[in-house]
């Protein structure tokens, strides 16, 4: 439900799927932060809604649209993603043609490709069959009311079954040997209990902030509103935190922030901060304050 000046707003969903997918493109980068490389997207015999990219991961992202309900997705998706992975060469020219640059082919993190679903509404079948936390599909669900309010839900993943414990066919094992869904235990499988806890610790503290979402990426978690707020490695004997935040705009009246507008990293942001103690972590929460404000929700 959705309330302006004390009225509930009737729902008033797209009429057609093309009107969703306009609107979907039109505002991608605003709502996923990707860029927009092609629309309808010819491959073989295949035909895919909006081909998208992740600066932030260097990976391609696949969307496709549904207006009514389809039993399908987890099998369309494995689809497309399979085609992605024996055609990489049409995606990267694709690329390179829209953005006027010249990636390479082993530019591309192609573990970190996805296929992202965008309907109005999803069957109970759809989101138990993609519950699961390694399969490379992602469900939006977007909402239309009236007076052009759209509310887009971002389904996540509960389950704990690992889709190798499925029985899969040779389309989604292809897919699976190359692409990678990761998990916070991929990050923190070679770390000491100390570590863990301190992770724990940390996490929880940021969490408890506002409403804020979390990523796991390949190199780093991220912590997320509109956009990354904070970027968290682990190692085995500390914790470092990229913040989110433009080089002179940080209050760090305790001077433990790094410079790294001009060094190579990886997250987002000019300013890391090393965590080793519950100490730094009680230091490092008002700097992520800091960023929260600048990249809430």
């Amino acid at each position: 439900m959705i309330l302006k000046n004390n009225k509930e707003l009737k729902q008033n969903d797209f009429k057609y799927e093309k009107d969703l997918q306009k609107y979907f493109e039109n505002n991608l980068n605003k709502i996923l932060n990707y860029i927009f490389i092609e629309t309808e997207f010819s491959v073989g015999n295949f035909r895919i809604d909006t081909l998208a990219f992740d600066e932030e991961t260097k990976s391609f992202k696949i969307i496709e649209y549904k207006n009514v309900k389809n039993n399908s997705l987890v099998d369309q998706g494995y689809t497309y993603l399979k085609l992605l992975l024996e055609r990489k060469a049409d995606f990267v020219l694709k690329y390179n043609e829209k953005t006027n640059k010249s990636l390479r082919i082993s530019d591309i993190d192609w573990s970190q490709s996805r296929i992202i679903f965008v309907s109005p509404i999803y069957t109970a079948y759809q989101l138990n069959a993609t519950d699961f936390k390694n399969i490379p599909v992602d469900l939006i669900k977007v909402t239309r009311y009236e007076e052009d309010i759209v509310d887009i839900e971002f389904i996540k993943k509960t389950s704990n079954i690992k889709v190798e414990e499925m029985n899969l066919i040779s389309k989604q094992e292809e897919v699976n040997n190359e692409i990678k869904v990761y998990t916070e235990e991929d990050h923190l499988n070679n770390v000491s209990r100390e570590i863990k806890e301190l992770y724990e610790n940390l996490k929880n503290k940021i969490l408890e902030l506002d409403d804020i979402d979390l990523d796991i990426k390949k190199v780093y978690i991220a912590f997320k509103g509109k956009t990354n707020i904070c970027d968290v490695e682990v190692f085995k004997n500390k914790l470092k935190v990229v913040l989110n935040v433009k080089k002179g705009i940080l209050s760090d009246p305790l001077k433990i922030t790094e410079d790294i507008a001009t060094k190579g990293h990886w997250g987002n942001g000019d300013y890391r901060v090393e965590i080793f103690n519950e100490e730094d972590i009680d230091n490092v929460i008002p700097l992520i304050k800091q960023s929260l404000k600048i990249n809430k929700k």
